[in-house]
């Protein structure tokens, strides 16, 4: 806990990590606002699926455009201009989705891509908040992976007070708002300002990528992106199909992030004895099992205790990834492969809603829980083969 201690105590970091974590919470809202937007117009799952999913893709696509752009110029000016080009974006969604559902889905992959990349910004600012100390930089990264699920908390509840207020439009509209004021906040603070590369780092654009194991890193991302879309889409259909009461997946959503957090704190309280390598295949691992009892519940309680078990894993696990990608990421390219890794995992998130979508279309909405927790595992098989490959070979004759 001192370490914890010592870096909310340094210049700043609070006020980064707070700001960062409002002009994010979009990314808990809009996703739901689009899902409940469609069924409200009379869309299908699928098509709701497929429409919040351009959304992730357009993030996908700009995260790391944008976050080269943060290397070559600086923080400040990208952020300005994305946020409000993306509030316009998410306007026009409101005014052309009861007229075309086709034309507020290409809306949603702009409005997607134009995402401030306040995530891999934050990151890149770490070393300095932390003040360049590696158990003070250690406790930061975990500490962002567990805060960041107050977004996946006050998200989803911000849409369901939007959606009980008004509708799924007031909803986005709000998700605009927030997103515009927080990133502003960010981008205006004197950190932010005075943050610049240290150098450009490669020029080409696959450079980042191909540091060594951050592709495999980016492949783990992905699965995991997927685990969550899934679990977005299934939860609203059980909320329909089961409980009846569509506006009920806003707070099933809720549950799982509330175990994320408590999970996400209780892995940025504690030291490792594992290193993270070893310590991301058990947490995927657990991840994947942990999808069990929501295979089983059939009530609001007795769901929303099985996504928060579930949920419990998330922080933990992404907390590895991001300390693993930290350790492997290119000089001056900093920001740019925490962006790829962002868009892994939102690549994965869109076709995880597309495949929950399509599975959850009938019965009782619990078959995209098993499809999340063999997700989870094939993961976690996927890093543990690299870790045998990466063992030295006289090993192998032992």
């Amino acid at each position: 806990m001192s370490d914890l201690r010592a870096l909310v105590r340094r210049p700043y970091a609070l006020r980064m990590l707070l700001s960062a974590l409002v002009g994010r919470l979009p990314e808990a809202m809009v996703p739901l606002a689009l899902l409940l937007l469609v069924r409200h117009e009379g869309g299908s799952y699928a098509t709701a699926g497929a429409v919040a999913g351009a959304f992730a893709i357009g993030a996908a696509v700009g995260g790391p455009l944008l976050g080269r752009g943060i290397d070559r110029v600086g923080q400040t000016r990208v952020l300005i201009v994305v946020a409000i080009a993306r509030s316009a974006a998410l306007a026009g969604i409101v005014a052309v989705a009861p007229s075309s559902l086709a034309v507020a889905g290409v809306l949603c992959v702009a409005a997607g891509a134009l995402t401030p990349p306040l995530e891999p910004a934050l990151r890149a600012l770490w070393p300095d908040l932390a003040g360049h100390d590696e158990h003070a930089l250690a406790a930061a990264y975990e500490l962002d992976a567990g805060a960041q699920e107050l977004i996946f908390v006050v998200g989803p509840l911000l849409v369901a007070v939007g959606v009980a207020v008004g509708s799924p439009a007031l909803a986005l509209d709000l998700a605009s708002v927030i997103g515009l004021l927080g990133t502003l906040a960010f981008a205006l603070a004197p950190p932010t300002r005075a943050w610049q590369a240290t150098e450009h780092g490669p020029s080409h654009w696959t450079a980042a990528v191909r540091a060594p194991e951050v592709a495999l890193l980016l492949a783990i991302g992905l699965l995991a992106g997927a685990t969550t879309g899934v679990v977005n889409v299934t939860a609203t259909a059980f909320a329909e199909h089961t409980l009846d009461d569509r506006d009920l997946a806003g707070w099933l959503l809720a549950a799982w992030a509330v175990g994320a957090l408590a999970g996400g704190l209780t892995a940025a309280a504690r030291r490792w004895k594992m290193g993270p390598d070893q310590r991301l295949t058990r947490l995927l691992i657990g991840f994947g099992i942990a999808f069990v009892p929501a295979l089983f519940a059939r009530s609001t309680p007795t769901m929303a205790l099985a996504m928060a078990i579930a949920g419990a894993f998330l922080a933990p696990t992404l907390a590895a990834i991001f300390v693993l990608t930290g350790t492997r990421a290119r000089t001056g390219a900093i920001t740019e492969t925490f962006a790829w890794l962002t868009s892994s995992f939102l690549v994965g998130s869109a076709a995880g809603a597309a495949a929950g979508g399509t599975l959850t279309g009938s019965g009782s909405g619990v078959q995209g829980f098993a499809l999340a927790g063999a997700i989870a595992l094939a993961a976690a098989a996927l890093w543990q083969a690299r870790r045998v490959r990466a063992a030295p070979a006289h090993q192998a004759y032992n």
